[in-house]
């Protein structure tokens, strides 16, 4: 196929400078395929394992470096040169506005579109800290995305970053990973919830990290679409990762066969990246 893609969420992983703690240190994930997850890949590489033309990408922070996370947007400035693509780097959302703005201060790069903070799990509580009012408002001053990877059946957690789009209307706020359902009404809810506030977009992703089979997958893909419609949302592929189950292109395959018409697919795969991220 000649259709464009633009993959809004990648890692690359650079395994002999990088830390990576979380996946080579004492306590890896225990998924499956690890070794594909370590292969290291470059972005030619996946670009010519794809039938869609990879027009652009968004590299999503990896765990480098997060005691200087500079250093992984400067590794990809040599690892993707000549490839279109922006990054989203790492900066702690809870810490104090002064730490904050001083840890983006040192991300100064011509790449950055926005940061992440993991926050699932007992991490979402992090969220709730009366520091993240400063820091997301810093966020909106500079024009930089937040990256929101949380359960979107954490109703807390939802209202707390509905609040916070309501508060910074000009805050881009992208859900990561479709907001990893779980409990399905719960889930759906919080979908309900969030996307009525038109800076909320979301990516339809991580399902390998979810009990989810096919048939709840494309569920989840009809829920979203009617709440977010065809202007917040953004297919992307979570590589390495999606390794754990599926290979890239069969993976961007799947996305397409959601779609009922071209119209949507090209909206869904490559207009809304574009726009969002500024590709």
């Amino acid at each position: 196929m000649s259709s464009a893609i633009i993959d809004p969420h990648v890692h690359f992983f650079n395994l002999l400078e990088g830390q990576y703690t979380w996946l080579q240190g004492a306590n890896p994930p225990p998924w499956p395929n690890l070794d594909k997850i370590k292969q290291p890949i470059s972005a030619a590489q996946l670009m010519q394992d794809c039938d869609f033309k990879l027009a652009g990408l968004v590299h999503i922070e990896a765990g480098f470096d997060n005691s200087a996370p500079i250093n992984e947007l400067n590794w990809l400035t040599k690892h993707l040169a000549g490839i279109t693509y922006k990054a989203v780097s790492f900066a702690q959302i809870d810490q104090s506005n002064q730490l904050f703005s001083h840890a983006l201060s040192n991300l100064s790069h011509p790449s950055l579109a926005g940061i992440r903070d993991i926050t699932q799990g007992d991490d979402a509580k992090r969220l709730l800290s009366s520091n993240c009012y400063n820091n997301f408002e810093t966020l909106q001053q500079l024009k930089l995305h937040f990256e929101a990877q949380f359960e979107l059946e954490n109703h807390i957690i939802v209202k707390q970053i509905a609040q916070y789009a309501k508060q910074f209307p000009q805050l881009q706020i992208i859900l990561n990973h479709a907001g990893l359902p779980h409990n399905m009404p719960a889930w759906q809810q919080g979908i309900k919830l969030l996307a009525k506030y038109h800076n909320i977009a979301i990516k339809f992703s991580g399902f390998e990290l979810l009990k989810l089979n096919s048939g709840q997958q494309a569920q989840c893909f009809n829920i979203i679409l009617q709440y977010f419609g065809e202007q917040r949302i953004m297919f992307a592929s979570n590589f390495p990762v999606c390794q754990i189950n599926t290979q890239y292109n069969d993976l961007w395959q799947a996305h397409f066969n959601l779609c009922s018409n071209q119209a949507l697919w090209q909206q869904l795969s490559y207009k809304n990246a574009k726009h969002c991220y500024q590709l």
